[in-house]
């Protein structure tokens, strides 16, 4: 991967009227939940890996709004510019730097816990998934190793990253990295699953998730589909976001955090 220079970046958005009825209440259709069949589409190694995909999270009409809400939180630096920019890779806290030839792509990024929350609510109608995602897969250990404890579901992180690929756009072979924040109150928060919703799929062609084996030489594929959800586990699943051969596809990211809480102490333990 080359970068192409380093920008200290710090992301602000503009305030947006977000009305009551928005993401709540039920969805339209019935949510549905299910495995992504590695084992049946030729990844067997990720067999036990733990990826899901939810189907009718929002409708159309939800999606084509999300998006617009979207365009409108980000600030522009003069009249008629778009809201859209080159989406950049981390290279350290609060830098960040251009990869045309790993990630080509364009994207917003907005802060909104109001929303995450709203689309998780959406998102739990799948009957059984907060009982899947509970506690952390692979779980790392506490800072401090001597602490017995669980990693335990906290919500979606509230930092929703809005993309934007065209025809000839990418995003190449990676493996999702966690990462972990230390809240007001002194509580831990890591990341363990990526949160894909699908906001597109009119006229696209091409832009799936490809999940690919570690040799490379096999593949399967999420296509989008506007409304649907796709959550996996960081550790172990490396994929890509195919190349976009017509339309566009719009697509949220975001994560699901998760806080440490202490194993109880026995009675009389100090």
């Amino acid at each position: 991967m080359s970068f192409n220079g380093f920008i200290s970046v710090d992301y602000k958005s503009n305030p947006v009227d977000i009305p009551d009825t928005f993401l709540t209440g039920p969805a339209s259709e019935p949510v549905t939940i299910r495995p992504v069949p590695f084992k049946e589409s030729g990844l067997p190694e990720y067999a036990k890996c733990k990826a899901w995909i939810l189907d009718d999270v929002l409708s159309r009409e939800e999606c084509s709004e999300l998006i617009a809400y979207a365009e409108a939180s980000a600030p522009l630096e003069k009249p008629g510019d778009s809201p859209w920019k080159p989406a950049l890779v981390s290279v350290a806290p609060g830098v960040e730097a251009s990869a045309p030839n790993y990630r080509h792509s364009d994207r917003i990024i907005w802060d909104t816990q109001l929303l995450v929350d709203r689309l998780w609510d959406r998102c739990a109608q799948a009957e059984g998934l907060q009982e899947l995602v509970a506690t952390a897969p692979c779980p790392r250990p506490y800072r401090d190793r001597s602490k017995k404890g669980t990693w335990k579901f906290a919500g979606l992180n509230e930092r929703m990253r809005f993309l934007k690929y065209g025809p000839g756009m990418f995003f190449r072979r990676h493996c999702d990295g966690a990462y972990s924040s230390e809240k007001p109150d002194g509580s831990i928060q890591e990341t363990y699953y990526t949160l894909h919703l699908y906001l597109s799929d009119e006229g696209l062609v091409g832009g799936a998730t490809a999940f690919s084996s570690l040799d490379k030489k096999r593949r399967m594929d999420v296509d989008p589909k506007a409304g649907s959800v796709l959550i996996f586990q960081h550790q172990l699943l490396y994929h890509e976001g195919a190349e976009v051969i017509e339309g566009l596809k719009y697509t949220m990211r975001t994560e699901i955090m998760y806080r440490w809480e202490d194993e109880p102490k026995a009675e009389g333990e100090n």
